[in-house]
C-alpha cells in the first residue's frame, strides 16, 4: 500500500515538473531578456530541451503521412504538416541557424568581418527555417476535395456530406507548442541583431574621415545596415554546403522544402492523399492501415463489415486461416476466434503510432508463416483462398 502511494506520488510530481519545466524555462528567459544578462548554459539548455519537447509534441500529434488515408472513425484530424522522411535536413538547418546564433551571442572577442557575415547568415538560415514552420502551422489546414464515393452507400449520407479534415482544440494546443521554441528563436535574434547593429553603429559614429567622400560612404554604411544585407548572400553558399551534406548522407539537395512541400491538407502542401477510409481500428486491420508502406506493404483496398479497409498480405493471410478453420472446425473456430476478440481489440487500441504497427506485424510474421503453411498443406488453392479475403461480395 504505502509503496503504491509512493509510486503515485512520483508519477504525479514527474508528471508536474514535465508540464511546469517550459513555463520555467520561459519565465526565466523574459526575466534574463529585462536584465539584459547572457548566460550560455542557460540558452543551450533551453533551446535543448524546448527542442526535446517540440519533438515529443509532434510524436503525441500522431498525423498519419499524405500517402495514407485518413480514418473517419480515428483520431485523425488531418495529415502531418511535416514529412519525416526529410527530418534530417529539418535537423541540420536548425542547428545551423542554432549554432551561429550562439557564436555571435557569446563570442569573447569580435569576429572578423567575413566571419561574422557568414555567421549571420547561417541564422538567417535558422530564422527562414522558423518562419516557414510557424506559416505552415499557423495557416491552419487547407484540405483539399475528397472523394468520398467508395463510402457512399455504406455509411450515413449526412455524415459524409458534413465530415471534412478539420483541426481540434488537441491539434490547436500541440500548434501552440510547436510554436513556441521557433517564436522564441526569432526573437532572441532579432534582439540580438539590434544589439550588434548599435555596436556597430558606435564604432562607426566615432570614426571622422579626412575626406568627405570616404566619411559619406560610412555614414550609409551604418545606416543601411550593410553587414546585414550581405549575410543575406552569404546564405546562398551556405545553403549549397548544405546541399552537399544532405547529398553525401543521402537526402535530396531539395530535402528541406520537400519536407514542407511533400505534405497534403496544409499551406505549403503539394501532394494529394488518398480517399478517406471507414475503419473502426480494430484487430490486424490496423497494422496495414497504420504501418510504414515499405514494410507492412499494403495491396490494396477491401472491405470489412461495409466498410473501406486497408489490406496487406499478412492481414489476408490471417484471414484466409481463419476462414479455414471457419469451414473445417467450426467450435475449434470460435475458441480461437473469442481469445483473438478478448486479446486483438485491447491491443490495437495502443497502435496509434507507425513504429507500434510495424513492432506488431514483425511480431506476427512467424505466426503468419505457420498460417500459409497450413494453407499449403490443406487447401487445395491456397493462393486464391488468400487473395480472395475482404473482396466486395458480388451481387445477383
Amino acid at each position: 500500500m504505502i509503496y503504491e502511494m509512493i509510486v503515485t506520488i512520483f508519477r504525479q510530481m514527474s508528471v508536474l515538473m514535465i508540464l511546469a519545466l517550459p513555463i520555467i524555462l520561459i519565465a526565466a528567459d523574459i526575466i534574463f531578456a529585462v536584465k539584459k544578462k547572457k548566460y550560455l548554459v542557460f540558452e543551450l539548455a533551453a533551446f535543448s530541451v524546448g527542442g526535446c519537447y517540440m519533438i515529443l509534441a509532434y510524436g503525441m500529434w500522431d498525423l498519419p503521412s499524405y500517402d495514407k488515408p485518413i480514418n473517419i472513425y480515428g483520431t485523425e484530424s488531418a495529415h502531418a504538416p511535416l514529412n519525416l522522411e526529410y527530418s534530417a535536413a529539418v535537423l541540420l538547418f536548425a542547428l545551423l541557424g542554432l549554432a551561429s546564433y550562439m557564436a555571435l551571442k557569446f563570442r569573447k572577442k569580435k569576429f572578423p568581418p567575413l566571419a561574422e557575415v557568414i555567421l549571420l547568415g547561417g541564422m538567417y538560415v535558422g530564422m527562414l527555417l522558423c518562419v516557414v514552420f510557424l506559416y505552415q502551422l499557423v495557416m491552419g489546414v487547407h484540405p483539399q476535395p475528397s472523394d468520398m464515393s467508395a463510402l457512399a452507400g455504406v455509411m450515413d449520407e449526412e455524415f459524409l456530406k458534413d465530415w471534412k479534415v478539420s483541426l481540434n482544440e488537441l491539434d490547436y494546443f500541440i500548434i501552440l507548442c510547436l510554436c513556441v521554441v521557433p517564436v522564441l528563436f526569432l526573437v532572441h535574434c532579432i534582439c540580438l541583431m539590434i544589439t550588434m547593429l548599435r555596436e556597430q553603429a558606435q564604432e562607426q559614429s566615432v570614426r571622422n574621415y579626412d575626406k568627405p567622400l570616404i566619411d559619406h560612404i560610412n555614414k550609409i554604411f551604418v545606416t543601411c545596415m550593410g553587414k546585414y544585407l550581405l549575410a543575406v548572400f552569404a546564405m546562398l553558399p551556405l545553403l549549397a554546403v548544405l546541399s552537399v551534406v544532405l547529398i553525401l548522407f543521402g537526402q535530396q539537395p531539395d530535402s528541406i522544402m520537400l519536407a514542407f512541400t511533400e505534405t497534403s491538407d496544409w499551406i505549403l502542401s503539394k501532394e494529394i492523399s488518398p480517399p478517406p477510409v471507414a475503419y473502426d481500428m480494430h484487430y490486424l486491420c490496423t497494422v496495414s492501415l497504420r504501418g510504414h508502406r515499405k514494410l507492412v506493404k499494403p495491396l490494396r483496398y477491401g472491405m470489412r463489415r461495409n466498410e473501406k479497409i486497408v489490406v496487406n498480405r499478412q492481414l489476408c493471410v490471417a484471414n484466409a486461416f481463419e476462414q479455414m478453420i471457419q469451414e473445417r472446425t467450426p467450435k475449434f473456430h470460435r475458441a480461437v476466434r473469442a481469445f483473438y476478440d478478448n486479446c486483438g481489440y485491447p491491443i490495437s487500441r495502443h497502435i496509434r503510432t507507425a513504429f507500434a504497427a510495424d513492432v506488431v506485424y514483425i511480431l506476427m510474421k512467424p505466426l503468419e508463416w505457420v498460417f500459409v503453411i497450413a494453407l499449403y498443406l490443406i487447401e487445395e488453392k491456397p493462393e486464391d483462398k488468400i487473395a480472395s479475403q475482404y473482396l466486395p461480395l458480388k451481387t445477383l
